[in-house]
């Protein structure tokens, strides 16, 4: 099993009947069914315990007649739960398992993260709870909302959103940040590491929703630099006091105790379902959080809810002690206590009735939008490719369109590539890669018939339906010579060709080239499909062509295995640039530790010189 984590795993695997054999440790495990097709993938900080629950139908996220498939049980030590939800994420991203719930974008969900590392650590919006060692608030929905609620926290507690080196302090002088009064300036030494961690601790309890305390901590500070004569801190405190009292006043008391609740409801048809989180802390309603997620076929409430808990709420929320679900059965709620950390209750006041009813409407309301929205798009998709219909005389609709690139660098390590896209959405089931086998230095034109010819021969031979169209990113040369191909081969395929330059259509039996006028949508997914071959031939072709000219390199570098030379190959066009790169960002980014990208730094920085510089083109 290949997966694009920072290591190496080890897999081992069990036979169902076997299950005893199981570690009690943390790590990953995988339902597989007698094909070795992955069924489901789950993460546990015991093994043996979490998969023993799914076979004694504790847990409800598993679809009838999913256990009967179950034939083995793949499974991956980790060392932690945070490197184990790694794992979990890959796998479930490379295999899409059938029985996992697949929220929409769940990756793009904005957290704000408050960083452990160093005595003045940061807060910052994290876009994935893995994003780095810290305590994390969210997932929020709404990005813009995100970023201000940030800067409001920031405003009021001076903390530092930077990511400069705290080996660097003492600096000359601050960054705008302070000038802007988000920051109390940690790099000049104007706020000592006591008073800072204070200000992180009212932080999260201002976002835990105590704003009593929050206020009656400033108003205290307001009076102290009154009475010391320091009006014009107490001014600023005083518009601090206002700004907490105007964020208090927006969230309403729903609760007449002080305590933390999350309120979870969902509403669903065969195809989507829409979780809604209401947050409730200190009593307070402070945000209502949609989610969607895709689904192959109607499921009940109960079975829905459980697996949201489970394979969602559990790995990504910051939970308060209690969770609040609407469900009569009093013993499918004791079955699943047993699967969480927090306390799972149905509604026992009329209060929280209320924000039960709250959560309902909420959710049917965004299920309704929902539907609206993708009968939207769809209808939008329709008019695009019955307008690409028209545009070839085509009798049938075009549901499948695919699009061919070539990439190459002065005849070096040239590539083809084709990519698929089926209804107007991209179909990478369909996505081929070609290493380009023509002796010498060979035209476009040329490799461009290689590539068609190798791809359509393969079509051929394997009885796999052919393209309703195909999109050639060039001009008339190109689809002169693509029609060639077709002669020869004795098929009949709809192909157009889109040149760049003026972003001109050229089709058969056609002297003049076809424009569009840049509003037009058959011409923007014409090029959507022409960027994404572009995007997908030039990846393809940078990883060869670093792959040449630096494998060895990487291979010397200790702490650098394959999956690790993959991800570095293929995200520089020239791997030299990672030179002039701030090792801890470009760690983060590819999940690689720092201290790997400084040394790779180091070696690459001794054979800079050696010509390794040229930049690949088209």
């Amino acid at each position: 099993m290949r997966l694009s984590g920072e290591k190496n795993y080890v897999p081992f695997e069990v036979k169902r009947e076997d299950v005893d054999l199981l570690p009690q440790e943390c790590g990953v495990y995988v339902f597989k069914d007698g094909e070795g097709k992955v069924l489901y993938v789950g993460k546990a900080v015991n093994i043996l315990k979490r998969v023993k629950s799914h076979f004694q139908k504790v847990s409800s996220p598993l679809k009838e007649g999913m256990l009967e498939a179950t034939v083995t049980i793949q499974y991956f030590l980790a060392e932690d739960e945070h490197e184990a939800l790694l794992l979990e994420e890959d796998l479930i991203k490379s295999f899409r398992p059938p029985y996992n719930l697949r929220l929409r974008d769940d990756k793009s969900y904005p957290y704000i993260l408050f960083e452990r590392e160093g005595r003045f650590p940061a807060v910052r919006i994290a876009r994935r709870k893995t994003g780095g060692e810290g305590i994390y608030f969210g997932p929020f929905t709404d990005s813009k909302k995100t970023r201000e609620g940030l800067k409001i926290l920031r405003s009021l507690f001076l903390l530092r959103g930077c990511k400069i080196p705290e080996g660097s302090f003492p600096l000359k002088r601050p960054c705008i940040d302070f000038e802007l009064k988000l920051c109390g300036a940690p790099c000049i030494g104007w706020i000592t590491p006591e008073e800072y961690q204070k200000n992180v601790q009212r932080a999260m309890d201002f976002l835990n929703g105590k704003y009593e305390e929050v206020m009656q901590w400033i108003e205290g500070e307001m009076w102290k630099a009154s009475d010391a004569l320091d009006f014009e801190r107490a001014i600023l405190y005083r518009e601090k006091l206002e700004a907490v009292r105007k964020v208090a006043a927006r969230y309403r008391l729903v609760l007449s105790r002080p305590e933390d609740v999350d309120f979870l409801e969902v509403a669903s048809n065969e195809d989507l379902a829409i979780f809604v989180v209401v947050r409730v802390r200190q009593g307070r309603l402070v945000g209502s959080e949609s989610f969607v997620a895709s689904l192959d076929g109607k499921r009940m409430r109960e079975v829905l809810l459980g697996e949201f808990l489970e394979q969602v709420y559990l790995h990504s929320f910051n939970f308060p002690p209690r969770v609040c679900v609407a469900d009569e059965n009093e013993k499918r709620l004791q079955e699943l206590k047993i699967l969480f950390p927090f306390k799972l209750s149905s509604p026992s006041t009329l209060e929280e009735e209320d924000i039960m009813l709250f959560a309902q409407e909420n959710a049917q309301k965004g299920l309704e939008a929902e539907i609206l929205k993708q009968k939207k798009r769809e209808r939008a998709s329709l008019e695009m490719l019955k307008g690409l219909q028209e545009l070839l005389g085509l009798s049938s609709f075009p549901r499948l369109v695919e699009g061919v690139d070539i990439s190459t660098f002065q005849g070096q390590e040239a590539v083809g590539v084709v990519v698929s896209f089926l209804d107007g959405l991209p179909h990478p089931k369909r996505y081929r890669k070609f290493l380009v086998r023509s002796e010498g230095h060979p035209d476009d034109y040329a490799m461009m018939q290689e590539v068609v010819r190798r791809y359509f021969r393969g079509l051929q031979s394997k009885g796999i339906p052919l393209p309703d169209v195909l999109l050639l990113d060039g001009g008339r040369g190109q689809l002169n010579a693509v029609l060639e191909v077709f002669q020869e081969l004795s098929l009949s395929c709809p192909v157009l060709a889109l040149a760049k330059e003026f972003e001109e259509i050229y089709v058969p039996h056609r002297v003049t080239p076809l424009a569009f006028p840049s509003h037009s949508e058959t011409l923007q997914f014409l090029q959507r499909v022409r960027n994404e071959a572009h995007r997908f031939a030039v990846s393809f072709h940078r990883f060869r062509r670093n792959k040449k000219t630096f494998g060895s390199i990487l291979e010397e570098v200790e702490g650098i295995g394959p999956q690790r030379k993959q991800k570095l190959l293929t995200a520089f066009e020239d791997l030299v640039d990672i030179c002039g790169e701030d090792p801890e960002k470009i760690g983060k980014k590819l999940r690689i530790p720092k201290e790997i990208i400084v040394r790779l730094q180091k070696k690459l920085r001794e054979v800079r010189n050696l010509g390794f510089s040229d930049r690949p083109s088209r």
